[in-house]
């Protein structure tokens, strides 16, 4: 299932096709006979560096420390809100959009259709065919139209920033400015939310020509094509970013001028371009496999419907298949070496205030973009998010002087274009995550443990040990354990004597981190006698320990009652998935409390979050749970997922976290790592047990691959010597040379 198909345009933006090439981003709308094609830059956002740290917040710290271990939880909570804070992030900006209006065409025998082996979306109708891609090999979005009749076309281009548009030489240029600052869309009573009155917003540019066997004449800001059978349309986007610690330049002639001699760079010929395209994208997009055995030929939106009435084991499969290629493509288009991090909304954005700034948001959902990218084979997809990782840790080794007095790096839950470190304003559950900087180290180290990032070593090195020399600086000794403090569980609070608090100390989410970072430590620098190694060592066997309350894992430093039982976060489970400091085998206590606060949450949960749920799915995989892995999938795509596959935020908001933690989750369930040993198939659902195939993933360095039927391996091979458990193999399964059976103890 390699392919999105409707027999209608889009109507609206959630409804249209993306397409990407890790730099620039756009939406195809895909008319009958209009186009309208929205545009993104991945540097193009509000605002400019800015310092937001306060030396208030590490003057404020003891006090806050000292009110929480007297029980103060609140006035804790109240001190913080206002002498911790700092400020919002800036905004990921909507570029421009263009407008294709079609003269002397049918709309008969309509069918749009996104190839995502391709990266090529198609829209077909009686004697006119219209191919859309974004190329990374030559940086550029090229929309061809042919036609077996002379038709006309009219191009124009417009923007929701401050824009101007003029036409000349077979060329549109659309140039502006972003914001100098846009306020969360949560603000809703913040007065002037989008500012331009500083005249510091970076110059943007998009830039169209074209090429016609037709006539072209430039008027009044468009583009006509007269008597054409073939047009092709070249787009090139600039913006005046500089780097995430300079100022960007403001001017728009400058924008025009890169977009205008990139284009002067790029080749005319259509299927030489097309073939460079296909040949990058496919190289990644078929590098590594999962085939779950099913087809369809229903169009997008049908299969979907069909899922959400009928429990046919193989339709649900052929859109988990489906779904799941979606996610390995939204990768491949919005994440490419040199480009930026996937953001909350990756690369794809229609609003100047777009939800929760459409930032780096580090209390989960940025980690999540990213769980799926290096076993599927998209070690280079990585690199963005390793860049943005590097360039944190220079501010937020400000940050941790500054706001908290310690050595490292750290960093709260929003991060930006320019690296903001400090923490935002108001509530202290999600304001106050001083450790997120940690998290985003651990996933680094993850994806190089497992293979990838071998070639930013030295920074993979940089960002462990930094993160590593914050968690010990922050740890501070409480009644013989060492603990953090103010501690947080992202956006949950609990009652104390009848009051909502929000922060307490060594929370579960905290501790992991902690515990996960030293273990990090531990291997990359093994052998190496250094000060933060001898420290590391002295503190890891006092770090508070994992506790179990009457629900399951102990959330904060001890049981306290909770206002939401079903929240969204499952960060008090961190420790064990995505991280790996208790072990399923390892850890069968610990693992026993996992699963019973697991359990406890999903039986309270009321809403269909796309990113919630794909974490859901993760860890039923991981806990090795089939039966609740296929539920939640099957109520992830019932409920959470807009006809494009695009996932949901309640209401009606796209976030892409759901669709990218959906790949990780696939692979929990069909593969599994623990100290060396590989588990296949470890929670496999129903619908997917009939027969199935992997190729390729890539697991601690080495290339796996294995098939199954009937819930059984039949076969399993590797490029590198492997240590596979006996469990789930079928009696004459075929082995490969470099794989060793383990039999189950």
């Amino acid at each position: 299932m390699d392919k999105l198909w409707y027999k209608e345009p889009a109507k609206r933006w959630r409804e249209a096709l993306p397409l990407g090439n890790g730099f620039m981003g756009l939406m195809v709308f895909g008319g009958k006979r209009t186009e309208k094609l929205c545009f993104n830059d991945g540097t193009l956002w509000s605002g400019y560096p800015k310092d937001y740290n306060s030396e208030k917040s590490a003057k404020a710290l003891g006090q806050v420390r000292e009110l929480i271990f007297q029980g103060k939880n609140s006035e804790a909570d109240a001190l913080c809100e206002t002498e911790m804070c700092g400020n919002y992030s800036e905004a990921f900006m909507p570029l421009g959009n263009v407008y294709l209006r079609l003269h002397g065409v049918s709309a008969r025998g309509y069918r749009r259709e996104l190839s995502l082996a391709k990266g090529l979306c198609t829209v077909q109708t009686a004697g006119v065919r219209r191919e859309t891609f974004c190329s990374n090999p030559d940086r550029v979005a090229v929309y061809r139209i042919t036609a077996d009749k002379p038709f006309s076309l009219t191009v124009t281009a417009d923007s929701k920033l401050h824009f101007s548009c003029s036409s000349a030489e077979n060329a549109l240029v659309l140039t502006g400015n972003a914001p100098d600052y846009a306020a969360p869309n949560y603000l809703r009573t913040k007065r002037h939310p989008i500012r331009y009155d500083e005249n510091k917003g970076m110059a943007f540019c998009l830039r169209t020509e074209v090429e016609t066997d037709g006539t072209v004449s430039c008027k009044r800001g468009k583009l006509n094509v007269r008597g054409a059978k073939t047009v092709t349309l070249f787009f090139a986007t600039a913006t005046g970013f500089l780097g995430f610690d300079k100022m960007p330049d403001i001017s728009r002639a400058n924008a025009a001028a890169a977009c205008k001699a990139h284009l002067a760079e790029v080749p005319r010929d259509y299927k030489a371009l097309y073939a460079r395209h296909t040949a990058d994208f496919g190289a990644l997009y078929t590098g590594a496999r999962v085939s779950l055995g099913a087809e369809s030929e229903l169009p997008t939106d049908k299969l979907l419907k069909a899922v959400q009435k009928s429990t046919d084991a193989r339709t649900f499969a052929a859109l988990c298949e489906l779904f799941y290629n979606f996610g390995k493509y939204l990768t491949i288009s919005g994440s490419r070496k040199g480009g930026q991090a996937l953001n909350l909304q990756g690369i794809w954005n229609e609003s100047v205030r777009p939800p929760w700034s459409s930032n780096y948001t580090v209390n989960i959902n940025t980690q999540m973009n990213y769980w799926g990218a290096s076993r599927a084979g998209l070690s280079e997809c990585v690199e963005p998010l390793l860049q943005l990782v590097y360039e944190t840790v220079q501010n937020g080794k400000k940050t941790a002087q500054v706001n908290y007095g310690c050595r490292g790096f750290a960093c709260n839950h929003n991060v930006d274009l320019w690296r903001k470190t400090p923490p935002v304003q108001r509530d202290p559950s999600y304001m106050f995550a001083p450790l997120c900087g940690v998290w985003l180290a651990n996933e680094i180290y993850a994806y190089y443990r497992n293979g990838a990032l071998q070639d930013g070593a030295d920074k993979v090195k940089t960002i462990t040990a930094s993160a590593a020399q914050f968690a010990s600086d922050f740890l501070i000794l409480h009644d013989g354990c060492y603990v953090t403090c103010p501690s947080s569980s992202p956006e949950n609070a609990f009652r104390k004597d009848g009051v909502r608090c929000q922060l307490d100390y060594a929370s579960a989410f905290d501790m992991g981190l902690v515990r996960q970072s030293f273990q990090n430590y531990r291997e990359l620098f093994a052998g190496e006698d250094t000060e933060l190694s001898r420290e590391i060592a002295e503190k890891e066997p006092k770090l508070y320990p994992f506790r179990a309350g009457k629900n399951g894992i102990c959330e904060w430093h001890t049981e306290y009652e909770t206002p939401e039982p079903g929240h969204r976060h499952f960060s008090p489970l961190y420790a064990f998935y995505p991280g790996n400091s208790i072990g399923y085998d390892a850890d069968p206590e610990q693992r026993g409390w996992v699963e019973q606060l697991f359990r406890h949450r999903l039986a309270h949960s009321g809403q269909h979050i796309g990113w919630s749920a794909a974490w859901a799915i993760c860890l039923s995989g991981r806990l090795r749970d089939g039966k609740t892995a296929q539920k939640v999938i099957c109520d992830l795509l019932c409920h959470a997922v807009f006809r494009n596959l695009f996932c949901v935020h309640p209401p009606f908001l796209f976030q892409i976290d759901g669709n990218l933690g959906f790949v990780a989750g696939i692979h929990e369930l069909l593969l599994q790592e623990e100290a060396g040993v590989l588990t296949l198939l470890p929670a496999l659902p129903e619908s997917f047990a009939a027969s199935g195939q992997v190729t390729n993933l890539l697991v601690c360095g080495a290339k796996l691959s294995f098939s199954w039927r009937d819930g059984k391996v039949t076969a399993v091979s590797c490029d590198r010597p492997v240590m596979v458990l006996r469990r789930n193999l079928a009696r004459d399964v075929k082995i490969g040379e470099n794989v060793v059976v383990k039999e189950i103890s």
